[in-house]
């Protein structure tokens, strides 16, 4: 028993260890650098994103292509998921953002899965017949992987922020709720790791970016509206914009210049 305390006690004063050297490295500014985001947003990112929206787009259509075309549609999707593999699994050096070489994994992890997926649905002779809603039921271990990668992705871009932009530690833990004023109070890529944790809780794997999400939320949340409708904490606006069909790929960048005047991100074509 007094081991069992012991061992208890020596993973907590190890973990909280390593918790005072991380943020030690980002007051330095020696984790999350530029670079890393450069090079993670080409190699990894860019490459998933790209099917994630293909897969979206067939689904859109689906319902207006034949059987021939919904045929050919599944075929592309898992020629461009083989492709993808191929390049989510080259080795990728980012030795400053520890979070980012973790969401590297569960992006691959996420892409394997998907085409593992793919080739059952197309090997079924009903596929043609399948719904978009039947399809993605057929993907939830590629869904929660991509959902847990896009959460480090989003925390990582929040620690950047704390070192490079804030200058003072986020929050150790995110916040179990998020009242509509707390959430003004946070900035705004500490916000995006919120909303990604949002898309993660609800299983939301959507054609649209944590960052999508988080303008509608400003946006939805600085109006007349959110007081009319009785909102009082994150979760219940993120039900009704989901509800509403309210949130689509590009807001953030069809928001941006009306939402915020000054926005410091990493250089990468995400928030360009």
């Amino acid at each position: 028993m007094k081991s069992s305390i012991e061992a208890e006690q020596a993973a907590a004063l190890e973990a909280k260890q390593k918790e005072a050297e991380k943020e030690k490295l980002l007051r330095e500014q020696k984790l999350y650098s530029e670079q890393d985001f450069i090079r993670f947003y080409y190699a990894v990112y860019a490459p998933a994103l790209e099917l994630k929206q293909a897969h979206f787009d067939a689904m859109a259509n689906w319902g207006s292509l034949d059987q021939k075309g919904r045929s050919d549609a599944l075929k592309q999707l898992e020629k461009l998921a083989e492709q993808t593999l191929k390049e989510l699994e080259k080795k990728v050096p980012l030795p400053t953002s520890p979070l980012l070489t973790q969401a590297h994994a569960n992006f691959t992890n996420s892409v394997r899965a998907y085409l593992d997926s793919m080739e059952r649905i197309r090997s079924d002779q009903n596929s043609n017949a399948a719904t978009p809603a039947a399809i993605a039921s057929n993907l939830t271990l590629s869904q929660n992987s991509w959902l847990t990668a896009q959460e480090m992705v989003y925390h990582s871009v929040a620690a950047w922020e704390s070192a490079y932009v804030e200058k003072k530690p986020m929050p150790q833990t995110a916040p179990a709720t998020v009242t509509a004023a707390q959430w003004k109070q946070y900035p705004f890529h500490y916000r995006t790791y919120l909303a990604a944790l949002f898309m993660s809780a609800n299983k939301h794997w959507d054609s649209y970016n944590p960052e999508d999400l988080t303008a509608r939320l400003d946006l939805l949340l600085a109006s007349s509206e959110s007081q009319a409708l009785g909102i009082t904490d994150v979760a219940a606006a993120v039900k009704v914009l989901h509800a509403t069909d309210a949130v689509h790929f590009g807001d953030f960048k069809k928001l941006n210049g009306k939402l915020y005047s000054v926005l410091n991100t990493p250089e990468i074509p995400l928030y360009k």
